[in-house]
């Protein structure tokens, strides 16, 4: 006989559920920044550890890993500012071509719709004028929103450093937590969720690889200049679940469309675009990032979703590996081991490791 729900149950876990998006949501601007230093200091445990087992100092290995971090972020930021610098020298032939377009959209509207150029003018002057008006308040909140991403990324560095530094602290706090399970067993527990952020990030690496073979791949046959580094900047962008992919995208059909001079390699872009859209929405988000972090793709699909409603692209990234580490722990309660079953991936064995096994097999002597 199935046992009788309690309505004072259901209150209690909805109630905890309204409180804990109410501070998520409410709480964001300190929340992002420590989960993500949380992930990179997870990240980096390992190598940390190496570096001190060789006689380093904890000071030094924990600075050099989060050197590694800005290191890596300056790459890609001078890998951006490149692909902008070459655009920059091609300003005189897309105004050229924005003028022919705008000359042809005005004929068209004038055929189409019977409305005179002379119209057509006045309502340009005024949105040229409104947008002038605006451009003040507009380049302020640029501004604004540009030193809250750079006081972010500090904010990252420096709890970052300190989670590494003193992760024995945290460690043995953890293990004080878990009074009721066996050292050992909270010992593992903890490096299962260690792993969590490297398997995730792992598939990540992963799927980027994957996305700028694709994409370059598919450029070089349509004839885009400058394939493999648009391809690049695209697959980077796919970090953002979905979302990314399709801005990814969108950017090589946007600079095929100014710069070349047949639309047909725009078209092409985009087709290769969609066609590797829905290779991401079908195999590589659910199946190589799900996969990492052992969840199911509904699940994936979901907390990406949710993650997106209270956190935005932050959320989109943390959501998911956030999501892994809470499996983890429902598999260890026994009262919460059903949710864990129900947000898993019951296929057992990870699929980027299969698939890593396949291509380490084929490099192996018979």
């Amino acid at each position: 006989m199935i046992e009788k729900i309690s309505l004072k149950r259901v209150n209690r876990f909805l109630l905890l559920g309204i409180l804990l998006t109410a501070t998520l949501y409410f709480a964001k601007e300190v929340l992002i920044p420590i989960t993500f230093s949380i992930f990179f200091a997870m990240l980096f445990t390992k190598l940390s550890n190496k570096m001190e087992a060789k006689g380093m100092m904890r000071v030094f290995s924990t600075l050099i890993s989060v050197l590694i971090i800005v290191i890596v972020s300056f790459g890609i930021g001078y890998l951006i500012y490149m692909q902008v610098r070459s655009l920059s020298d091609e300003l005189p032939e897309i105004e050229k071509k924005a003028q022919k377009f705008m000359v042809y959209a005005q004929d068209y509207v004038s055929q189409k719709l019977d409305v005179p150029k002379e119209k057509q003018d006045e309502l340009i002057n005024k949105k040229i004028k409104s947008f002038i008006e605006t451009s003040g308040k507009g380049l302020q909140d640029f501004f604004a929103g540009f030193i809250g991403i750079l006081g972010s990324a500090v904010m990252v560095l420096l709890f970052t450093f300190l989670f590494l530094y003193q992760r024995e602290k945290y460690e043995s706090f953890f293990l004080r937590l878990c009074v009721t399970t066996k050292p050992d067993e909270a010992k593992k527990l903890i490096q299962k969720i260690s792993a969590v952020s490297q398997n995730y990030l792992t598939g990540r690496a992963l799927s980027i690889l994957l996305f700028t073979a694709l994409f370059t791949t598919g450029f070089l046959i349509i004839g885009l200049k400058g394939a493999f580094l648009l391809a690049f900047i695209a697959a980077l962008l796919t970090i953002i679940p979905y979302i990314g992919s399709i801005i990814g995208g969108l950017f090589p059909f946007a600079v095929a469309l100014v710069t070349e001079d047949s639309t047909s390699v725009a078209v092409g872009a985009l087709a290769v675009i969609a066609i590797i859209q829905g290779i991401d929405n079908y195999f590589i988000e659910p199946y190589i990032i799900g996969g990492e972090v052992n969840i199911s793709a509904f699940f994936t699909i979901l907390i990406l979703l949710i993650g997106g409603l209270i956190w935005g692209v932050a959320g989109m990234i943390l959501f998911l590996p956030m999501l892994g580490v809470a499996k983890i722990v429902f598999d260890n309660v026994p009262e919460l081991s059903a949710y864990g079953y129900l947000i898993g991936d019951q296929q057992g064995e990870k699929t980027s490791g299969r698939m890593m096994e396949k291509i380490k097999g084929w490099f192996k002597k018979k």
